[in-house]
């Protein structure tokens, strides 16, 4: 069984089911289309945000069919497609780490995994004997989310753009496949050691982060390179006049009791950059649920900031005892997505609840 495990490493077929090729574009050999030229000069520009599916599919599908009502230009994933679990999880050391004898894990917020973890070869044991009760990988490799995702991406077309998540990340397979279906352009793929990029459209410039995946052992891929990579491609956006939306999958600031803020997101990213630039939105995922909180940032101009977590994933709650102060809006327990209408002066946001659900939404206007 050792050696079974050993040989199959990070990124044997033991591991990782491929990708069926029938799910990607049959031009590009990717996941997702090209940007039209139409929709990168459109005079405003209709983006879709979703993220967080973790194998919820029925949900998920109606969510999909639901942005697909809507004729988007743009689709934005913020995160966590796979259904991958930290427990147990070791860095993938091309199969070395199943002959580590102890690696206690811990995963912020989430004290009591450190227990799941505390056992003689742990990446071993739940690969094995303890899959079938902990998913420390997904069985479906990508193929659910590509499957569930086809008559947006393939059908009608709509680019989509994909921010890694914790889950997407845990192991180094999953980093090379998200480089690989989810280029940036029909040329270049991703960097699979850091995930960040932008693409312009529309007099706006998309910024996808990489918030890696907050785990023990594992490479921190938001380090000074990428800061200084952003501090850049804002100043360049800055001196070209382009609006901008950040997209990054932990969230600075969240309401929610089971994922709330992330403090090193909010003094890296937010603190040590965003505040010296003009930034028109910031979009999170990574809490199952709505929230919008303003802030001023660069100039005292107020930033908005959008945690949209309802792709399928088991709802998150709010928790009363830490709300963001600038919290302006939180809904939990609603399958969602959130559709955006960028044009040069002004924004529309929309919460839009996919499902059974009895609350009032959210609708929110400001000048980018």
């Amino acid at each position: 069984m050792v050696l079974c495990a050993f040989l199959g490493g990070c990124g044997g077929s033991i591991a990782h089911p491929a990708t069926d090729a029938s799910l990607l574009d049959p031009i590009t050999g990717r996941a997702t289309v090209p940007l039209t030229a139409s929709a990168s000069s459109a005079a405003t520009l209709r983006v879709a945000v979703y993220g967080d599916t973790r194998g919820g599919r029925d949900q998920h599908r109606a969510v999909v069919e639901a942005i697909r009502s809507e004729h988007p230009d743009l689709v934005l994933f913020t995160g966590d497609a796979l259904r991958c679990l930290p427990i147990g999880h070791m860095p993938d050391w091309g199969g070395w780490q199943y002959l580590m004898p102890f690696w206690p894990q811990y995963f912020r917020g989430y004290a009591w995994t450190t227990l799941f973890s505390i056992m003689p070869f742990p990446a071993l044991l739940h690969q094995t004997i303890g899959a079938p009760l902990v998913m420390t990988r997904d069985p479906d490799g990508w193929n659910a989310f590509l499957e569930d995702t086809r008559g947006l991406r393939l059908t009608d077309r709509v680019p989509l753009l994909f921010v890694p998540g914790n889950h997407d990340t845990y192991h180094d397979h999953d980093r090379d496949e998200v480089a690989r279906l989810f280029a940036f352009d029909e040329v270049t793929p991703r960097d699979a050691t850091h995930l960040y990029g932008s693409i312009d459209a529309s007099g706006y410039r998309f910024i996808v982060l990489d918030t890696g995946d907050d785990l023990l052992g594992d490479r921190d891929p938001l380090d000074a390179d990428q800061l200084a990579w952003l501090d850049k491609t804002l100043a360049e956006a800055d001196q070209n006049k382009l609006n901008v939306v950040v997209s990054m999958h932990m969230p600075p600031y969240s309401s929610a009791a089971e994922d709330g803020p992330v403090p090193w997101v909010k003094e890296r990213v937010v603190e040590g950059v965003l505040d010296k630039h003009h930034v028109s939105l910031v979009v999170t995922g990574h809490a199952h649920a709505y929230e919008r909180v303003e802030r001023k940032g660069f100039e005292n101009k107020l930033v908005e900031f959008v945690v949209t977590g309802g792709g399928g994933a088991p709802f998150h709650h709010e928790n009363d005892k830490a709300i963001e102060p600038n919290s302006k809006r939180f809904i939990d327990h609603a399958a969602h997505y959130v559709m955006l209408e960028l044009g040069p002066t002004v924004v529309h946001g929309r919460f839009v609840p996919v499902g059974p659900y009895a609350g009032t939404g959210d609708d929110f206007t400001w000048t980018p």
